[in-house]
């Protein structure tokens, strides 16, 4: 177990005020705002003591191993992956903020155990200059080396090879939006529905056709997409596995918003990842763990939500920031069915390794699938 501890708000109150702690468990692949934890220690002075785990399944993992002995008062960062998990096993408490009327009421659970704190739709992300006509009259045919490949609309493009030899899509073994990418996968290629190609076949044919994995989402986006790169430069690719967020954060870092971004979101096959947060159950600190769980949804947290992965917040009312209202999408993600998917996405796992490993090796492709129907008599 490697679990790394920071303190916020050290040295905030004043030597004749009395401070209390509050100890956080969080992950590496949440965003949390130092800002607003600071804010909260100015207000109320309590510090917050943070461990960080290496991403939600571990946290919750170790949350687990210590619920005779809870290692923290406050969760955040549990994804949809691993809701039913921490409800079913009674990691935490139900708990209902203050500001629970300003949130999204889609995402609000009944049971009242986890408060969400941050969405995310994960969707396929592509090049929008690699799949642009060049400049000609009406009257003028394009030259044949000039007709570009019109550009991808749906997961389904994968395997035609002319678009998976141009995507690259990080490891679900590795990367927690690759797995997204395999619920998505799974979601519109369930096994055993008849008419349906099964998702293990899919994910083989479009791996044979030329379909990159890369061993992280930021060796995905940040090495291998380079949109902007432009259509001369062959050694990089045009489609990758993202969110409807990227358009906005890809500019998040530059000292102007520019006219235009070269990254499309491709409205199809989107899926719907929701980040929560709880009271850890059998805490001792159950007032504080509340107070701290407010403060992930009042307004300076959530407007400081957005991350390099393109989350979004909760609430409604959060006025958005310049990048997101001009280049910020809005698609038709759908929630992940979790109480469907229980613990199936860890089997999941372990076949995708065997197709890849099958395709790396050489390996014949995997048979067809071929639906018998017995006569009746």
């Amino acid at each position: 177990m490697t679990v790394v501890v920071i303190f916020f708000g050290l040295g905030c109150a004043t030597a004749t005020q009395p401070t209390d702690t509050i100890r956080l468990l969080t992950h590496e692949e949440f965003h949390l705002p130092q800002e607003a934890i600071d804010d909260f220690t100015d207000r109320t002075g309590i510090e917050v003591l943070v461990f960080v785990e290496k991403n939600t399944t571990t946290m919750v993992d170790l949350l687990e191993r210590t619920v005779a002995n809870p290692i923290a008062d406050v969760v955040l960062g549990i994804d949809s992956l691993e809701r039913r998990r921490v409800t079913e096993k009674r990691l935490v408490e139900p708990y209902r903020p203050i500001a629970l009327a300003k949130l999204d009421p889609s995402l609000l659970l009944q049971d009242g155990m986890l408060t969400p704190v941050s969405q995310l739709a994960a969707c396929l992300n592509r090049s929008k200059s690699r799949y642009d006509s060049a400049p000609r009259r009406i009257d003028q045919l394009p030259k044949p080396g000039e007709i570009p490949l019109q550009a991808p609309e749906k997961i389904d493009d994968l395997i035609d090879p002319r678009h998976a030899e141009q995507a690259v899509i990080p490891d679900p073994l590795s990367s927690r939006l690759g797995l997204y990418f395999l619920v998505a996968i799974e979601r519109l290629h369930p096994e055993n529905v008849e008419g349906v190609t099964p998702w293990p076949k899919f994910v083989d044919e479009m791996l044979r056709w030329g379909v990159e994995i890369a061993p992280s989402w930021e060796e995905a986006w940040f090495s291998r997409f380079q949109p902007s790169a432009g259509l001369a430069n062959t050694d990089t690719r045009s489609l990758t596995w993202g969110s409807s967020g990227m358009p906005a954060v890809s500019v998040r870092f530059l000292p102007e918003l520019p006219d235009d971004v070269d990254v499309a979101v491709i409205d199809s096959g989107c899926v719907k990842i929701v980040n929560y947060a709880g009271v850890v159950n059998n805490t001792p600190n159950r007032r504080n763990a509340g107070r701290l769980v407010d403060a992930f949804i009042e307004p300076l947290f959530q407007f400081e939500v957005p991350d390099r992965y393109g989350s979004r917040p909760t609430r409604t009312d959060i006025v958005r920031t310049d990048a997101w209202r001009r280049f910020g999408v809005n698609v038709t993600a759908i929630p992940i069915d979790e109480w469907r998917i229980g613990p199936l996405w860890e089997v999941w796992l372990m076949t995708w390794k065997q197709i890849v490993d099958s395709v790396a090796s050489g390996e014949e492709p995997l048979p067809p699938i071929v639906q018998v129907t017995l006569p009746t008599e």
